[in-house]
């Protein structure tokens, strides 16, 4: 049963974006294509990586900027052993405009789960085990919607603590620099039921699958949560991030033992 929901899986990754908080690495390429880690292999390659593990074999890349770059270089996947489609975005349609988008021509089916995931985040887990979770939640609960997300996050700022001393002024009695916060963190991973494609009929594009479909999610009782350590997610959002990436072997960060 396990091998059979697997082998109905498309994996739907997010490459469309222009990458504008890494400029200038994307004025000449798409971020999908960057290279990362010590390796300097191409992101989308990596962040591919936990679902080609997974026996995945087909997959939607929905591009826009500079998308023939991308299909140049992953072609119709054959190189890697799978099979390799491209919904292409005219407009910015933002995460859940882009799904939608890959429906209406056909790349994508409303008929079968899918896994969807940004080029520009590299997630450690379990894949297997995140989709026996993913249909345990169905059988047992019936969830339509499973997100990946960390048992908790660092913030970015300075955290402070304080108390009225009188109308004007405050004491400070506790200070932490940039604490880990014992909340979830979404990692950008969402494995989706038929039920909850078809649901985005009634959404208008352009928008945003974390603001206007989760909390739709939410309010069905159709979402859970599948938890990875803090550690296990190295997303890359900004040139700092981008700086720290490429000192480390992904390659390595992949094969460690989870």
């Amino acid at each position: 049963m396990l091998e059979k929901y697997v082998s109905r899986v498309c994996g739907v990754s997010m490459a469309g974006g222009e990458g504008r908080r890494l400029r200038p690495f994307t004025n000449n390429q798409p971020k999908a294509l960057l290279p990362v880690g010590t390796e300097k292999k191409p992101m989308l390659e990596f962040s591919m990586q936990p679902w080609l593990k997974l026996g995945i074999d087909k997959y939607v890349f929905c591009t826009g900027y500079m998308s023939e770059m991308i299909e140049r270089h992953f072609g119709n996947g054959s190189k890697f052993g799978v099979n390799i489609d491209y919904s292409i975005e005219d407009a910015r349609l933002e995460t859940g405009g882009a799904i939608k988008n890959a429906i209406g021509n056909r790349k994508l089916s409303k008929n079968s789960p899918v896994i969807v995931f940004y080029c520009d985040d590299f997630v450690r887990l379990d894949p297997l085990d995140l989709i026996k979770s993913h249909m345990l939640g169905i059988k047992k609960h019936g969830f339509k919607a499973t997100l990946v997300a960390t048992d908790s996050f660092r913030c970015d700022f300075g955290i402070i603590e304080t108390e009225d001393i009188d109308d004007k002024l405050k004491r400070v009695v506790n200070f932490k620099e940039k604490p880990l916060i014992n909340k979830h963190a979404n990692v950008g991973i969402y494995i989706l039921e038929p039920e909850v494609l078809d649901h985005l009929d009634g959404f208008q594009s352009p928008f945003k699958f974390e603001s206007v479909v989760i909390p739709e999610l939410v309010k069905r009782d159709w979402l859970m949560v599948y938890e990875i350590p803090w550690g296990n997610w190295l997303p890359v959002n900004t040139d700092k991030d981008y700086g720290d990436i490429l000192k480390i072997s992904l390659t390595d960060f992949y094969s460690k033992v989870l």
